[in-house]
């Protein structure tokens, strides 16, 4: 039952969390005007917004013009539900799983402002980081110079990188990898920086990008995070 009903809050908090990365990025309310079709403009009722299951009921239409609507809604809708349900049953109810669903909401974020701008908004991690700092100072993961030093490190490999190849990099990833490094170390942070490297290959070579030109890095990132943090915990409980 509680395990239902914390997956029903994920898939509620992904439409939310949806709505903020479409937002925020053009500087728009996550309030102001009420939920809408993109298209014809006609207010959707109550009825309409409930998670996943307006999607299916209405088969990925608008209710009033027949729009097609973006398959980003239920899959960010699905697999924020799908996360809040992997954090308890690895961390349980704990201050520790209140650290995860909050770094996992900002990279759920992330990645559909990266999708559908190729950019993150600054606003975002000003509001996050500050949580980071406060978690890291309650209940540290690692004694407290190492995520300073790797937060340090971090930050003068990627100024490193973009002084011999500008621009490589976008400076939304570089925040978050920075995010993790604070999080996590160093060890953590190296190893979810090559799993992502891997992992933006493998994206560009399906979605027929040249890895010369820009292309959304965040959902690597955030592949590269959970692969870490689940398979870490997955090893863990079978080795």
């Amino acid at each position: 039952m509680i395990e239902f009903f914390l997956f029903l809050t994920g898939i509620t908090m992904g439409s939310f969390f949806h709505l903020v990365g479409e937002r925020v990025p053009v500087k728009r309310s996550i309030l102001f005007p009420r939920s809408h079709c993109t298209v014809c403009k006609q207010p959707l009722s109550l009825h309409e917004i409930i998670p996943l299951v307006s999607y299916v009921v209405w088969r990925g239409c608008c209710k009033h013009c027949g729009t097609r609507l973006s398959w980003l809604y239920p899959t960010v809708e699905l697999l924020t539900g799908v996360l809040f349900l992997f954090i308890y049953r690895i961390a349980g109810f704990s201050f520790e799983s209140l650290f995860l669903v909050i770094l996992c909401s900002l990279f759920v974020i992330a990645v559909v402002s990266d999708l559908l701008y190729m950019r993150v908004p600054n606003e975002l991690f000003l509001f996050f980081f500050p949580l980071f700092v406060i978690y890291r100072t309650l209940e540290p993961l690692l004694i407290w110079w190492e995520g300073a030093a790797s937060l340090i490190f971090c930050i003068l490999l990627f100024s490193s990188l973009d002084y011999f190849k500008p621009n490589s990099l976008g400076g939304a990833d570089m925040k978050l990898f920075s995010v993790l490094a604070f999080c996590f170390g160093f060890k953590p942070f190296l190893l979810i920086l090559f799993l992502s490297c891997i992992a933006g290959m493998v994206y560009a070579k399906v979605f027929s990008f040249r890895l010369d030109e820009p292309f959304p890095f965040v959902p690597s990132i955030a592949v590269s995070y959970l692969l870490y943090l689940f398979g870490s915990r997955v090893l863990f409980l079978f080795g």
